[in-house]
């Protein structure tokens, strides 16, 4: 005779290890950013913006890296539309790739949004993933045209091979 409590518990086992491998591992990074954002007013009340930044990050699962970032949305009184393209370059010279797709009906709170990975090479290559971002404008420094930010992450799926 089976043993039901056995059976109920293997397959609690097996379902929680593949859950937990299908989630992937979950991951912290913290960045340093330098904005360049233009905006063209229309005369209906869109403001149009253009959005480049350059900053470095940490982390210790990731390791070290600089990255830029560029594209375009708008602001509207309904919120804001985003959509850039982020290349990251590690201390080794892989490269990785995310993408971030804002629109006005995320229900993001205001400074955070999210990242999806979009390919990469080296170690980086086939990773899957996706990241919540919450970030804060700074004061602008005196000289500097740059809009600074600080920026922290929380990412989810595949780690550096």
């Amino acid at each position: 005779m089976i043993d039901c409590r056995r059976v109920g518990v293997a397959a609690l086992v097996a379902l929680t290890f593949t859950v937990g491998s299908a989630l992937g591992a979950e991951w912290e990074r913290t960045s340093g950013v330098f904005a360049q954002i233009e905006t063209i007013s229309t005369t209906d009340g869109v403001k149009v913006l253009a959005y480049t930044n350059y900053a470095t990050s940490a982390s210790d699962t990731e390791g070290d890296y600089v990255f830029t970032c560029a594209g375009g949305g708008e602001i509207t009184d309904a919120g804001t539309t985003l959509k850039l393209a982020c290349e990251y370059v590690d201390a080794d010279g892989d490269r990785f790739y995310e993408t971030v797709e804002r629109t006005a009906g995320d229900g993001f709170a205001k400074g955070t949004g999210r990242l999806t990975s979009a390919g990469g090479t080296g170690k980086h290559a086939n990773r899957k993933y996706e990241c919540i971002y919450r970030f804060n404008y700074m004061p602008k420094l005196e000289g500097l045209s740059d809009i600074p930010l600080t920026v922290r992450t929380t990412c989810r799926g595949d780690l550096p091979s």
